[in-house]
């Protein structure tokens, strides 16, 4: 019933279109976009694929800064926020949003000059000297790198020109103290080289106040420089050779913000109560189920359900929650750590790219690349008002933490590190010759290797190391990095190594001069190899799981490898039904390599499998009323097996396979009644639908079993049947057992201790697993739409003035594919505007603009964090209202 609306209503706006151009009298035809969404340089309304471009102009005009605002212009495109070189972009309710850790490939495939980057700075960084921004929704199978099922984003950067000079310079002022400069220069030498440079550079303050510290947090202080060779010798060869830098230092935290519905822990289980304060903090999950639009959503976590926070308290290093009686700021800009965050990144990105025409109508083109991606990221928790207690270990309720430094009260240090590096090469052969049958053909491969490292220490666990006597390795190592061989903390290792490789073509054969067959296909074979290092938290001495600590054990460290292949590709029959309309039918496959999981305390987990999809899309393309008017309508059916979700299930990414459909429809269309006039709409539906699966949500693992219970384990959680329990604590009342036998220490606790299961019969399990059929995907909002205007003014005979409105609106979502309201995220809208005076005879420009317009704090992405710091949920945020002036002069 949903379809029949959306549909109808579809067509009520594309008629409406339609009756308003009727009316028109004074019209211009609309800027001809030329796009190479199939490896060769077409008109967007000839290419029979769903894609957005935006040239350089119209990036300025709707101050699409970076591709983190494409959601703006883009139907059924989200973006959620994300740190670093890991971007969460959904197309069509499929990417990357569901991150699949550190073995796990993006749906939303990020390209620059057609070069596939596993890891990329595009997400983070704003665009500068471009030619164009491709955006190609639904998957892509034949011709783009590795394959990308829910899309493509591709940064086409502008070239140098051998025949002229020409140079630009952007400086630009916002609130916050933002300040931007951007520019190029393009220097002919001789008539077979040219050298085109190009910058870019942020510097601004932080979003968000952090309390403790008294400083602004989350701000900007990056820059990036490229330097692109062209090589022309002869009118049939050309080369390119492309060096980009990318180094960012400041406080980026990916806008977040830290919320929790305190859990102060059961008073009863069942009929029987629980007597003891220290019994009922065990039991406590750390933070509750709700929505996050509610007031208690501004609590503090129950500190004795983080592994710190229990270590300290079994100890008596402290006394219960810690954070008891503690509330947070609401107002989402303002936070409290202890720490300010910071973050180091470079990335080297080096491209060399060949063509050469062959003969007439037949070129052979070679394009290879190398990345080197490195970063540091470190942030603090909220730092409890009530302190430790007055211990030796602790003296003056003071402990002086190797990596955190001294605390009264407790706290989270946590840091990631990764170090990629990315080779590809691609050759392909390309015909355009003037029969009817062309062809592109070539092979793909790329390897990647990667290190990623995590790091989750507590200073309430180092005490607790040194109170306790443990005689495992404890690491002194003052501040960070550490070695990574203690056992006083959390420390995840994984390197981790990807070989891909291709063979592929499409065959395009022009039947007759209006209708067009385009068969492509693609085979695959992925290799991916893992080496799995326990985590040592308190490990005995002969349990070290890292080449060189004390006591190493080589049987604990596990090397996997994977193989996967697959055969995907596309036909599209397309008909120029008129010189103005391109219709077109598609039918396509994609696929997405499997992965890694991460074995959790009730046992191990196995690979999950390869992703693919069968899509179906139909789409008319339409230039009418003499170019007035541009209007796309595109509708598809997407049939998806094993779909990969991600959890997090203690401190390990898990991903489950998942079956889904996804249908929906968009319309693009710009229309120019007069000459100064220019609207411009895009709208997405999506319905979105698992059909298939099931998987334990570690926010709700008893779903509400009355006959089950929830209970801490030093790496998760687990659920415990309550009759079993209530014997537990009927204990604990009587005496008879400590209450700090509940406590999830190593191998002790409800989940952990075979002692209490076997006197007890707890039937320890990971939990209930929830039948997700029904479900919406997440990031796959029903509907989102943006519609635009701008009015051009000649002012004079050299300045003219563009005024130019947008807005935006997104419909509610879900942030996980368990779509309880603890993951519902309220619909959103947004407004922005800009004026922009332009002088020709000076090549001037000067725009004022404004963002966010109504200032709205909106949440835009939601997570859920581990269970060993106590399921608190970390929100994204919109950027907030900037108004700012920019200059740009040309030369």
């Amino acid at each position: 019933m949903k379809s029949k609306i959306a549909i109808g209503t579809l067509i009520g706006v594309t008629s409406g279109v339609f009756s308003i151009c009727a009316q028109a009298q004074e019209a211009r035809a609309l800027e001809e976009i030329i796009v190479t969404a199939q490896k060769r340089a077409e008109s967007i309304q000839d290419v029979p694929i769903a894609v957005s471009a935006f040239s350089a102009e119209a990036l300025q005009e709707q101050r699409l800064d970076g591709a983190y605002n494409l959601q703006n212009a883009v139907p059924n495109l989200v973006f959620s926020g994300g740190t670093g070189s890991t971007p969460n972009f959904n197309i069509r309710g499929v990417g990357s949003a569901n991150g699949t850790g550190s073995t796990g490939d993006s749906g939303v495939l990020p390209h620059h000059n057609n070069v596939p980057l596993t890891v990329s700075r595009i997400g983070v960084a704003d665009f500068y000297d471009v030619e164009r921004i491709e955006v190609l929704r639904g998957p892509q199978g034949t011709l783009y790198g590795r394959n990308a099922t829910g899309g493509v984003l591709n940064v086409i950067t502008a070239k140098p020109e051998l025949t002229q000079f020409t140079a630009s310079t952007s400086l630009e002022y916002a609130d916050y103290d933002t300040r931007k400069a951007k520019g190029h220069i393009n220097i002919p030498m001789g008539d077979k080289f040219g050298l085109r440079l190009a910058g870019n550079y942020l510097q601004r303050d932080g979003y968000t106040e952090n309390i403790a510290t008294g400083n602004d947090i989350d701000s900007r202080d990056l820059w990036s420089a490229r330097a692109t060779l062209a090589f022309e010798p002869t009118d049939n060869f050309r080369a390119y050779v492309l060096y980009e830098r990318f180094e960012e230092d400041d406080s980026r935290n990916g806008g977040g913000r830290t919320l929790c519905i305190k859990d102060s822990g059961p008073t009863a289980v069942g009929s029987t109560p629980i007597n003891s304060a220290v019994a009922r903090n065990y039991l406590s999950r750390g933070c509750l189920q709700g929505s996050i639009y509610q007031p208690a959503a501004f609590g503090t976590v129950n500190s004795v359900a983080t592994f710190g926070g229990m270590f300290s308290n079994v100890l008596g290093l402290t006394t219960g929650d810690t954070f008891a009686g503690q509330m947070n700021d609401p107002d989402l800009r303002r936070s409290t750590a202890y720490r300010d965050p910071s973050y180091d990144a470079t990335n080297d990105l080096l491209e060399l790219e060949t063509q050469w025409d062959i003969v007439d109508g037949l070129t052979l083109s070679f394009l290879a690349s190398y990345t080197s991606d490195e970063a540091l990221s470190a942030s603090g928790s909220q730092q409890s008002e009530i302190g430790f207690n007055n211990t030796a270990v602790t003296p003056g309720g003071v402990f002086n933490d190797p990596q955190g430094g001294p605390g009264t009260g407790v706290r989270t240090l946590v840091y990631s590190t990764n170090d990629d590096i990315q080779r590809t090469g691609e050759l392909r052969l390309q015909s355009s010759l003037d029969g009817a049958v062309n062809f592109n053909v070539g092979v793909f491969a790329l390897n990647l290797h990667r290190s990623t490292t995590t790091f989750t220490s507590t200073n309430a666990t180092n005490a607790f190391h040194r109170a306790s006597g443990n005689t495992s390795f404890y690491d002194p190592t003052p501040g960070i990095p550490v070695s990574g061989l203690g056992h006083n903390y959390f420390f995840v290792y994984t390197p981790y190594q990807l070989e891909s490789q291709a063979v592929f073509g499409e065959l395009y054969w022009d039947w007759t001069d209006a209708l067009k067959l385009t068969v492509g296909a693609r085979y695959t074979e992925d290799e991916k190899s893992r080496v799995y290092y326990p985590v040592n938290l308190l490990a005995p001495a002969g349990e070290g799981g890292v080449v060189g600590a004390p006591g190493w054990n080589e049987s604990r460290v596990l090397a996997e490898k994977l193989e996967s292949n697959a055969t995907t590709g596309r036909v599209t029959l397309d008909w120029a039904a008129s010189a103005d309309t391109l219709l077109y039918l598609t039918l396509s496959r994609g696929y997405k390599a499997g992965g890694f999981n991460t074995p959790t305390t009730l046992g191990s987990a196995a690979p999950y499998d390869p992703e693919t999809v069968d899509a179906v899309e139909i789409g008319a393309k339409n230039s009418l009323f003499d170019g007035r008017v541009m209007l796309n309508v595109t509708g598809f059916m997407y049939d998806y097996r094993d779909y990969q979700f991600s959890k997090l299930d203690g401190f390990a990414s898990l991903v489950d396979n998942l079956d889904a459909k996804v249908r929906g429809i968009e319309i693009e269309a710009v229309w120019s009644p007069i000459d100064a006039l220019r609207l411009n709409a895009q709208i997405g539906y999506l319905d979105s639908k698992i059909t298939a699966g099931s998987s334990v949500d570690p926010f709700d693992r008893t779903q509400g079993d009355p006959s089950l219970h929830y209970a801490k384990s030093l790496e998760g959680g687990c659920v415990v049947n309550r009759a079993a329990l209530e014997r537990v604590i009927a204990a604990v009342n009587a005496g008879t057992l400590p209450a700090a036998a509940l406590a999830p220490l190593p191998g002790a606790g409800l989940c952990g201790s075979a002692a209490l299961n076997t006197s007890f019969g707890l039937n320890r399990s990971a939990g209930v697993p929830v039948d997700l059929a029904g479900n919406q995907l997440p990031g796959a909002p029903e509907w989102t739409a943006a519609v635009g205007a701008q009015y051009t003014l000649a002012l004079s005979a050299d300045w003219e003035a563009t005024l130019r409105v947008d807005y935006y609106r997104q419909a509610e979502s879900y942030a996980s594919h368990f779509n309880t309201p603890d993951y519902a995220l309220k619909s959103w809208d947004n407004y922005n505007a800009s004026l922009l005076f332009r002088n020709r005879a000076w090549d001037l420009d000067v725009q004022v603009y404004g963002k966010n317009l109504a200032d709205d704090d909106v949440i835009v992405g939601l997570e859920v964090q581990s269970e060993q710091v106590g399921l608190t949920r970390n929100v994204q945020l919109l950027e907030p209202r900037l108004i700012g002036v920019a200059i740009t002069k040309r030369w």
